[in-house]
């Protein structure tokens, strides 16, 4: 398999996953919508298991290095509002890594607050780090409360989708997620 079949595989897989859960997902119905063989897919994983790994591990990566590439605002609050969208504009990876995890949760390594992967919420822990850093946010728990914050914005992906909020719609939601943490975040700072 090249690495762009690889890649076409995994990408579907995220599709049919996000939208389908555990329960229903199946080599089959992956195969058939390729559309290739099911022998082919049992060829490179040696089951379904392993093949949602797989598709796991890539979502994760891609949105990391998908996220590694955008610009560093100028202010915290202007990077909180930029991951905010970036949840929004890739939804059907972040819903189909939350539904993989909600699947294989006993698979994860149990934290004192739960099974939350720490590295779930790593994208806003750098926002946070930020807003301290230039005094524009108030923090009592940085890895709590950007868990938290993690877990408010997934909410409303899992809310949405597979319907991709966009332009003023998009804008609006955005502004009232960001508006809502940013007052939080503010504390008592003027």
């Amino acid at each position: 398999m090249t690495n762009i079949q690889r890649t076409v595989l995994l990408e579907k897989t995220v599709e049919i996953f996000a939208e389908t859960g555990y329960d229903s997902f199946s080599i089959r119905k992956l195969a058939k919508s390729i559309p290739i063989t099911p022998s082919v897919i049992y060829h490179y994983f040696k089951n379904e298991d392993e093949l949602l790994r797989a598709m796991f591990d890539y979502a994760n990566t891609t949105l990391g290095q998908e996220r590694a590439k955008l610009p560093k605002p100028r202010s915290a609050s202007k990077m909180l509002k930029q991951r905010i969208e970036f949840q929004l504009d890739h939804s059907e990876k972040i819903v189909a890594v939350l539904k993989y995890y909600l699947a294989y949760r006993k698979s994860f390594e149990r934290f004192e607050d739960g099974f939350v992967p720490d590295k779930s919420s790593l994208h806003i822990e750098e926002v946070l780090e930020y807003g301290v850093e230039t005094g524009e946010f108030s923090v009592e728990n940085l890895k709590d409360d950007a868990k938290v914050i993690t877990h408010a914005i997934n909410g409303f992906l899992l809310e949405y989708y597979p319907y991709q909020p966009k332009g003023a719609e998009k804008r609006k939601l955005v502004e009232k997620i960001y508006s809502f943490l940013f007052r939080s975040l503010k504390g008592n700072k003027s």
